[in-house]
């Protein structure tokens, strides 16, 4: 196992302790990787939200900020996002990292579809997914209000997993 992959174990090991039930518990997931959250930060409009680690005496932290003024699903999908550069990218953060309203943070395309690949199964868990849809919701509609994400993002997660809506 890689160094980097050595440290995004123990992450992905308190992810997974929240992707058993819907809507996924994504503040607790942060507050349980020992990121600070604020839902309610106040962006600028084409600013979704940011991750930034500061160095301390104590060590470092790490801080997400989510734009106040988007939609409750909006939010959801950038703390999901945020998240996942935590895990994904910790390495690349330096400063911190800031995503515009297409979750791009100047970081290669590479890097941000990782991000949101990642952000769609913190969100949509496939597991989660996959029981609701053979337990008769297949309603994209009801299927995205289950997990707090918008229906477009329901549509391509469901797309991802081979559902055909």
């Amino acid at each position: 196992m890689s160094d980097t992959a050595w440290t995004r174990a123990p992450a992905i090991e308190i992810a997974n302790r929240f992707l058993d039930s819907a809507p996924v518990d994504l503040v607790g997931m942060a507050h349980a990787m020992s990121i600070s959250v604020n839902m309610n930060a106040p962006l600028l409009s084409n600013i979704s939200g940011k991750i930034v680690c500061r160095d301390a005496a104590w060590g470092k932290s790490y801080a997400i900020s989510v734009n106040g003024a988007h939609s409750e699903n909006r939010k959801r999908f950038t703390l999901a996002h945020e998240i996942a550069h935590f895990i994904l990218h910790k390495d690349l953060m330096q400063g911190g990292i800031t995503d515009n309203e297409m979750y791009r943070s100047g970081l290669s395309d590479q890097v941000e579809f990782e991000a949101n690949r990642l952000a769609a199964e913190l969100l949509m868990p496939a597991t989660l997914v996959k029981s609701f849809w053979r337990s008769g919701m297949c309603s994209v509609v009801q299927l995205a209000s289950k997990f707090g994400a918008s229906e477009e993002a329901m549509r391509i997660r469901l797309k991802q997993l081979g559902y055909g809506v």
